[in-house]
């Protein structure tokens, strides 16, 4: 039997099993499950892309969607982050801001709202990993 190559990988003589072998160690890897941003927009099909026009509700849902600057956010722990630095300055503000005005009042209560709902993020979690452990 000749030796035919087709590419460097692909010899008729090795099998079946080493081609296959050979292509799974080449394999690229995706990136970790919390390092990826969400996605802008939910996956549509080309055909839908080419043949559907815009209604008006697709008007209202472009209209009524906020913008977001910073679209991590959306990852659980990178919120978890933004919202711990969020307290930590408005407790700052707080603390720095003049004593004879209600503004370090008004800020000691938006930083014990953001610290409760942080509070209850987290219980949430722990509620939702018991569940996960049955």
């Amino acid at each position: 039997m000749s030796d035919i190559r087709i590419s460097s990988n692909l010899v008729f003589d090795r099998g079946i099993e080493s081609i296959t072998h050979a292509q799974q160690q080449t394999a690229s890897t995706l990136p970790e499950r919390g390092d990826a941003s969400p996605p802008d927009i939910g996956v549509r099909g080309q055909l839908d892309l080419l043949l559907q026009k815009p209604s008006m509700d697709d008007r209202l849902d472009a209209g009524l969607r906020p913008p977001l600057e910073h679209r991590d956010l959306l990852l659980p722990g990178r919120f978890r982050e933004a919202l711990g630095a969020a307290i930590q300055c408005l407790r700052q503000a707080a603390d720095n801001g003049p004593e004879a005005s209600d503004q370090p009042r008004v800020l000691n209560r938006a930083a014990r709202l953001l610290s409760e709902e942080s509070n209850l993020r987290e219980l949430v979690q722990m509620y939702r990993s018991t569940l996960y452990q049955g």
